[in-house]
């Protein structure tokens, strides 16, 4: 990092728009995201189920469809999950895979009131009479589980450039500071380091004396998932008319760690050779990302039939107000090829260190839905479904104390859509006790993409399924898979942004065993 480089920063940094290190705004993304959890009866058909019934999924995606349901139903989901993601980074490719697997539903269906229509001779006996039905429901939303990496020599800047960028004009008195500071700790550690050392000459201003460009390599796990639990009611009136309402509670736990490495600091020679530096070994930056919390919402839904073969089906879900908790630290390894540091008459080698953690405590309040969805039934043979979300991602809003929490909302309504459109279409056939499923679900890109032509985070998923029926139990499969491309950068300068690009593959099988009891 030459004293060129100095200069360019003294003289655009004021001008320059500051970003956070973490932007809230894009919880709407990582929370408010997400695909429809269910049996795998329901994800073999795409998640279009809104206007079916008869499911245990109806628990958690429109309680009206309760009351189809004429016995008593306990059903187990498990989901195994693969994924193969490739990278490429200045010209070089990695793979990576990365398995996972856990429950993916657990639902339980019980009637409170039985509807006794008919006597013995036929005749009508309670012709208003309704039927009550009451589930239980767990479901997996969204699994974070990935795995990412990716490599390749950077021939334009390093990290330490970032740390140079983002501490000119903070003053030494700060940044030599014993005490961390949580709006510069990471920069304290990379002072600490001699990675960025003051310049006497210009007050407030920093240069490095590495000036080679590195091979760099990044790390990326995530894990965790967002799950929900509903409780609901569910009622039908003269088969024509069924109604329900239900309440529904959000688990959060979110964690990212990425492990990011610089190492063979090579700098031109006269010959116009890449030849290693001899000053900085490597360096070492770990960054732990962190969040979990609660929150809930409440749902009501309704699900007409104008005629025997067609049924039409609404559900609206509210807000869900999520208090979340947030921890950040990072840490910091460097290590020298026995450096004679003149200025502080030191000869450096090996450090670590942290900044410690730092909390956050905030509300997020998701964005409510609305859900429209109509199926069509062929006789006995089978359907086709569909359904369509409507959402206003600009709505959502944070609110805390321990942020600016005005800005990030300032963000949100910026960034996203008043109105975004999901869509599911889901095809089942059936012959005798065997069924054949085909589903495509499409989660639309909430964002307005003002800033990025390249970015897109509309996301498409296929999926096919089998299943089989009898009186006492029922077993589905369900095979799912979505291709996703994505964009990481390690850090971000004025020129040269390093972008590592992301094609990743994600597959899913979905085991449903389900226990059907008479009343």
């Amino acid at each position: 990092m030459s004293k060129y480089f100095l200069f360019f920063l003294l003289f655009f940094y004021p001008f320059s728009y500051s970003f956070s290190q973490y932007g809230y705004h894009r919880d709407v993304l990582k929370f408010s995201h997400t695909f429809q959890g269910g049996s795998a009866r329901v994800l073999g058909i795409g998640g279009a189920s809104v206007s079916l019934g008869g499911d245990v999924s109806s628990i958690s995606q429109n309680p009206a469809g309760l009351g189809f349901v004429n016995r008593k139903l306990i059903s187990l989901g498990y989901g195994i999950l693969g994924n193969k993601s490739n990278s490429s980074y200045f010209g070089q490719t990695l793979s990576v895979e990365n398995n996972a697997n856990d429950i993916e539903n657990i639902s339980l269906v019980l009637p409170i009131k039985k509807k006794d229509n008919y006597l013995s001779s036929g005749i009508v006996k309670c012709p208003e009479c309704a039927k009550l039905n009451f589930g239980i429901s767990y479901s997996k939303l969204k699994d974070f589980s990935d795995k990412k990496l990716y490599r390749g020599y950077n021939d334009y800047n390093s990290i330490i450039d970032y740390f140079l960028q983002d501490s000119q004009g903070i003053p030494l008195s700060r940044l030599a500071s014993e005490t961390k500071m949580a709006d510069i700790a990471l920069l304290q550690e990379a002072y600490d380091h001699y990675l960025i050392n003051p310049d006497n000459e210009l007050p407030g201003s920093y240069y490095s004396f590495v000036g080679g460009f590195p091979l760099q390599e990044e790390e990326i796990n995530t894990s965790g998932d967002i799950n929900k639990l509903s409780v609901s009611l569910g009622s039908n009136i003269r088969d024509k008319v069924f109604i329900g309402i239900g309440l529904n509670f959000y688990s959060v736990n979110y964690k990212q760690i990425r492990n990011f490495r610089e190492s063979s600091f090579e700098v031109l020679d006269n010959t116009d050779q890449w030849v290693q530096e001899g000053i900085l070994d490597y360096l070492n930056l770990l960054d732990v990302h962190s969040i979990s919390g609660n929150g809930a919402s409440i749902s009501a839904g309704i699900i007409m039939k104008p005629s025997d073969n067609l049924n039409i089906g609404i559900n609206y879900e509210s807000k869900a107000g999520i208090t979340l908790e947030e921890e950040l630290y990072s840490e910091l390894e460097s290590k020298y090829f026995d450096y004679y540091f003149e200025p502080e008459d030191t000869t450096l080698r090996n450090a670590i260190s942290g900044t410690g953690s730092n909390f956050a405590n905030y509300k997020y309040k998701s964005p409510s839905k609305i859900t429209i969805g109509s199926s069509y039934f062929y006789k006995k043979f089978g359907f086709i479904s569909a359904d369509i979300d409507l959402i206003d991602y600009s709505s959502s809003r944070i609110q805390s104390y321990d942020f600016n929490d005005f800005m990030e909302n300032k963000e949100i309504e910026k960034i996203y859509k008043a109105m975004a459109v999901n869509y599911r279409f889901g095809l089942e056939g059936r012959y005798k006790n065997f069924y054949l499923r085909l589903g495509y679900n499409v989660l639309g890109d909430p964002s307005k993409n003002l800033n990025d032509s390249n970015s897109n985070n509309k996301i498409n998923r296929k999926s096919f399924g089998i299943g089989y029926l009898s009186k006492t139990f029922t077993l589905d499969i369900t095979y799912i898979n979505l291709n996703k491309k994505s964009r990481v950068s390690p850090y971000s300068v004025y020129s040269n942004q390093p972008v590592a690009d992301f094609d990743s593959k994600y597959n899913r099988l979905v085991i449903s065993l389900g226990i059907r009891i008479d009343n």
